[in-house]
């Protein structure tokens, strides 16, 4: 019982740090979408249980692009990598699925992209099309 109550006060206290990273990280991602041609449509897309980081337009190649960020306080860019568990991945597609019928965009090309950002720098990396179907 005592490790459990350690377990919940542990994740009560690092909750909101890693909150506040991850937001700092979507808010670089953002920044960086925008500098590199793409027009960000909307950010942390919900609808429940699912939800999007960051969904955007890829103006040069006129593709609807649904992006998963990781952040990390670690340089480990693997860490961010296996992050993105296939699991997470199957939520990322139901939740592009659902955004898709709701807008009406089946007739768009998509494609679903990785941003990572590591570090106390926040250096940033960005993997296109991840996931393929």
């Amino acid at each position: 019982m005592l490790k459990n109550l350690l377990s919940v006060i542990s994740r009560q206290i690092t909750a909101p740090k890693n909150s506040m990273l991850g937001r700092k990280g979507e808010k670089k991602a953002c920044r960086y979408l925008k500098q590199n041609s793409y027009a960000v449509l909307e950010r942390n897309w919900k609808s429940h249980p699912y939800e999007i980081d960051i969904i955007c337009m890829d103006k040069k190649n006129k593709e609807l692009v649904f992006v998963e960020v990781k952040t990390r306080h670690n340089e480990d860019r693997e860490q961010s990598l296996e992050a993105f568990t296939p699991k997470k991945q199957q939520n990322i597609i139901k939740g592009a699925t659902l955004y898709l019928n709701q807008k009406g965009l089946w007739d768009h090309p998509c494609r679903f992209d990785l941003i990572c950002i590591n570090g106390e720098t926040l250096e940033l990396e960005h993997f296109c099309n991840v996931i393929t179907q």
